[in-house]
């Protein structure tokens, strides 16, 4: 842990809240960013980000299959 780092905020969440229990959403901001939406969680990124995290998902997912 960073020696640094102070905690701003640390709370319960909902594991199942009301509010769009089921939304899957992702935008692409025209080229500027893309926009996650899961749940009532946004998670913004560049698109160069984007296109990184889907090809370590791909990658880990064939890994996951690779082991069944």
């Amino acid at each position: 842990m960073n020696v640094f780092a102070y905690p701003l905020v640390r709370d319960e969440v909902d594991p199942a809240p009301d509010k769009t229990p089921t939304k899957f959403v992702v935008d692409d901001n025209i080229g500027e960013a893309v926009h996650l939406h899961l749940r009532n969680f946004r998670l913004e990124m560049r698109v160069e980000d984007f296109e990184t995290l889907t090809e370590n998902m791909a990658d880990a997912l064939e890994a996951l299959d690779g082991n069944r």
